[in-house]
């Protein structure tokens, strides 16, 4: 990918991702301690809420770009219970969120159950983060991830004809830059023979555009006081991009809202799941528009008075909460025809 060197360091910085005024070490540090909190902070809210633990978890190879890697990304496996499993389930991969700087596959244990509890499979996938692994190390990793759990689906108990993907912030960015690179890897340099097929997805409050800003995009709402704070969002872009050499803000892999009409058009089924207070919101809608005008099936709704994150609250789960994931999991009952049990 264009700005990394051979051994897929960055170019310039000696494989650390530097940027001015925000030293590698200093990103590391921050992302470091922001990851120790997060981390206790999603245990106690799966210990407080009772959420379930993975029926199974296992490390696998990313194969992917100039950073493979041997077990380096954790599949956390949730499997529906006995009494409707099916033999050849459809599945779920779900990528988390966290500013592609935090985060785990088990934050996303109440979204799992909700699906679990209906007859699929959900694995998460736990991608390595930046700084350490900027881009488009988490983007190999999630689209690794794909083409194992396909190429294994027989080993899972899934159906490889009923692939769907679901993402969180972040985790939504991958999913949609998934769908890019795995129809269309040639045009991006990458090498699959046979790329899975996934038949929709599911993204939730997803980053999708970054062309404009986030001081741009914080200007563009009524309640600017309730985004995520700059230094936050700061971290994250400098971890993940920002200042990588010859970056080109608009690559679909990058921006995969930006993609082109023909990009977009090649897409299976999204349902986008939006927050009111949330700088990303006008880009999900924007996306929305542009599928709806290609004649394209997309679904959007849009949690009032919520801000980015809202169902990542660690001592409650809001109602809304609950009426979002079952909303999308109509939404998958369509998909599915009767795949998914009542």
């Amino acid at each position: 990918m264009s700005g990394q060197t051979d051994d897929g360091q960055l170019a310039g910085t000696s494989g650390r991702h530097a940027t001015p005024g925000s030293t590698y070490w200093s990103l590391l540090i921050r992302a470091k301690l922001l990851r120790a909190a997060a981390g206790f902070a999603f245990a106690l809210h799966r210990l407080i809420h009772r959420l379930p633990a993975p029926s199974s978890t296992e490390w696998i190879d990313s194969t992917l770009g100039r950073r493979k890697g041997k077990r380096v990304i954790r599949l956390d496996i949730y499997n529906p219970p006995k009494t409707i499993a099916r033999t050849r389930r459809p599945c779920m991969i779900t990528f988390h969120g966290g500013g592609f700087v935090l985060g785990s596959g088990t934050d996303d244990a109440s979204y799992a159950a909700s699906l679990t509890a209906h007859g699929m499979t959900v694995i998460a996938v736990s991608y390595r983060l930046a700084p350490e692994y900027p881009f488009p190390t988490p983007l190999e990793d999630c689209a690794s991830a794909i083409i194992h759990i396909h190429n294994n689906a027989e080993s899972y108990g899934i159906d490889p004809n009923q692939l769907y993907i679901s993402g969180f912030s972040a985790g939504g960015n991958l999913a949609l830059a998934c769908l890019h690179l795995l129809d269309k890897p040639n045009s991006f340099n990458y090498d699959i023979p046979t790329s899975p097929c996934i038949r929709g997805a599911i993204l939730f409050y997803p980053l999708l555009d970054w062309e404009k800003t986030r001081d741009e995009k914080r200007k563009e709402c009524e309640r600017p006081d309730m985004t995520l704070p700059p230094g936050l969002t700061n971290l994250f872009d400098d971890s993940y991009h920002r200042n990588i050499p010859g970056m080109d803000l608009s690559t679909p892999l990058l921006s995969p809202g930006a993609g082109s009409d023909d990009l977009l058009k090649r897409l299976p089924p999204i349902h986008l799941v939006l927050c009111e207070h949330d700088m990303l919101r006008r880009e999900g809608h924007r996306l929305t528009t542009r599928f709806k005008e290609l004649g394209q099936q997309v679904g959007e709704r849009v949690v009032a008075g919520e801000k980015h994150g809202w169902d990542k609250a660690p001592f409650g789960i809001k109602a809304s909460v609950d009426v979002e994931y079952k909303a999308a999991l109509e939404v998958l009952k369509i998909w599915l025809g009767s795949e998914v049990a009542p």
